[in-house]
């Protein structure tokens, strides 16, 4: 029984304990897999590189997310402009670098030392001068943990669409 309780006790330890997002609908474009949430208000839709140099991408979508496994090709020169220009944030998702590649023409994602500040997700929003760092919960990659971050990068991303900035 001891060990029953020293179990439940452990595993508490790493849950995190945020607040599932319970504001406004979002719509997020994604470079990548749709990754699981906790939230039916936030839709995402997948698009590829190309759709990035839309001009009407700001008025289209609340955020952009680009996954882990085009990080290096969101590092390209051809994208800063479009970084730094955007009015809407972008999120790099399991990033394990700085900001930095993405707004460096000469700086790619592999020339980049990896950073230990424990980020899971790198926010930029360059037109605001604003990025973020969101690391998980106990420094535990966990289903609920990853659940729990996503829920706060949409409560900033809900607060920046209504001009409130983090």
């Amino acid at each position: 029984m001891l060990l029953v309780l020293l179990t439940g006790c452990s595993a508490a330890n790493i849950l995190d304990k945020t607040e599932k997002y319970e504001g406004e609908e979002l719509r997020i474009g994604i470079v990548g897999n749709i990754p699981e949430i906790r939230e039916s208000q936030v839709k995402f839709e997948e698009i590829d590189f190309g759709f990035l140099n839309d001009d009407s991408l700001d008025s289209k979508y609340d955020a952009i997310f680009i996954t882990k496994e085009n990080l290096s090709e969101a590092s390209d020169a051809e994208y800063v402009s479009i970084y730094k220009k955007s009015e809407i944030p972008f999120y790099f998702i399991d990033n394990e670098k700085s900001h930095v590649n993405f707004i460096k023409e000469d700086l790619a994602y592999e020339d980049e030392p990896a950073w230990e500040d424990g980020a899971y997700i790198t926010g930029l929003l360059y037109t605001k001068n604003k990025y973020w760092g969101y690391g998980l919960y106990n420094d535990t990659e966990s289903e609920i943990n990853i659940k729990g971050v996503y829920s706060r990068v949409f409560e900033d991303i809900s607060e920046i669409k209504n001009n409130k900035l983090p």
